[in-house]
């Protein structure tokens, strides 16, 4: 299973040190490109931050948000992130064990 990191330098050499091999450094006018070069590899699941997630254009955003493979996590600062996380499980496992 691989896992990948895409973000901006500070974001991706944290990943690195803990020993995932697959990312990408990713800017404003790279990151749908980047994004879809991703989607159509092997990886399992994309890490990548609110920041980048919001550079994202419409249909690219809507593409994360459905994927399965890869499913992607989105890391972020505020308490939405939570709420993502639930959604992800509740795709992954079909249920909502919230309820």
């Amino acid at each position: 299973m691989d896992i990948t990191a895409v973000g901006d330098e500070h974001f991706v050499v944290g990943f690195n040190i803990a020993g995932i091999k697959s990312t990408f450094v990713v800017e404003k006018d790279t990151v749908n490109r980047v994004m879809e070069n991703v989607m159509s590899g092997n990886s399992a699941v994309v890490i990548i931050n609110k920041t980048i997630y919001d550079m994202l254009n419409p249909r690219m955003k809507e593409a994360v948000d459905t994927s399965v493979k890869p499913t992607f996590v989105i890391l972020s600062h505020d308490v939405s992130g939570e709420e993502n996380l639930k959604m992800m499980i509740k795709r992954s496992l079909g249920i909502d064990l919230w309820k």
